[in-house]
């Protein structure tokens, strides 16, 4: 009975990997939930199917279902930087978030591995965002110094810059990069992109000035068919119906009568 379960559990396993790996995520996170509800699992088996059910869920953006699975697996080790990294995850986003505690989960996992760039990114970003500058801006400089050939990494890194309030330090980055792998088109991209964006937020903020000053300058305006008050009104004695003018207009001509025929010639 023992080899039977285990070999369903194998199976099942199997499936759930493959349906994975493969991007269907529902039926993925069906088999998995089913191979959940056995009772008794191998401790590695079921810490597997846990954080696996974990990375379906943050796939599926299912949030709450994801921390309830990460839990899971953080029962089976509490000091993996992967697990750590996934409920950071969760939590930053999704009904229920809490971005502090999102932050607090990517340092523990940055505690266990320093180097991991993905999670220095989206810490160092969400810190930036809550008000952690200057740390967050490092953790973002040591992800593109881990990862120089990586242009995600470098785009996480102006945007960081950006959110700070430091453009010419964006700028300075990009151009850099782009002078480091002038042949590689994704830094061009990138470039081209930070180049799109200032333009069109320079284009806004002169927008917004002219609109101000225009705001500014208006006051009242006269128009030219309405009449100052205290000047008497104009009369116009060919007006009809004024005083001094006809009291009626005359009504269209008559008809007239058709000719007729001559009769005197007529015999």
């Amino acid at each position: 009975m023992r080899d039977t379960t285990y070999n369903l559990v194998e199976l099942l396993l199997a499936r759930g990997r493959r349906c994975q790996e493969q991007g269907r995520l529902r039926e993925a996170a069906q088999l998995l939930c089913r191979l959940a509800a056995f009772r008794e699992l191998p401790g590695k088996v079921a810490e597997e199917v846990q954080s696996r059910l974990a990375e379906v869920q943050l796939q599926r953006r299912k949030y709450q279902r994801a921390r309830r699975h990460v839990n899971a697996a953080l029962a089976h080790d509490s000091r993996n930087a992967r697990y750590l990294h996934m409920m950071g995850a969760a939590f930053a986003t999704g009904e229920g978030s809490d971005l502090q505690r999102s932050i607090d989960c990517y340092r523990k996992a940055l505690e266990v591995e320093p180097d991991q760039v993905e999670c220095l990114c989206e810490c160092g970003l969400l810190e930036v965002r809550e008000g952690h500058t200057e740390e967050g801006l490092a953790r973002l400089r040591k992800a593109a110094g881990l990862a120089p050939e990586n242009a995600g990494v470098l785009a996480k890194l102006a945007k960081g810059l950006r959110l700070a309030g430091r453009g010419a330090e964006a700028r300075s980055e990009l151009q850099a990069a782009l002078f480091r792998n002038p042949r590689n088109p994704r830094f061009r991209k990138l470039w081209n992109e930070y180049q799109f964006k200032e333009l069109r937020r320079r284009q806004e903020q002169e927008r917004r000035g002219r609109s101000g000053t225009h705001a500014a300058a208006d006051g009242p305006v006269l128009l030219p068919f309405v009449r100052p008050a205290g000047r008497p009104a104009a009369t116009d004695a060919s007006a009809p119906g004024r005083d001094g003018g006809p009291e009626s207009v005359p009504g269209p001509q008559r008809p007239r009568p058709a000719s007729r025929p001559d009769q005197t010639n007529v015999q």
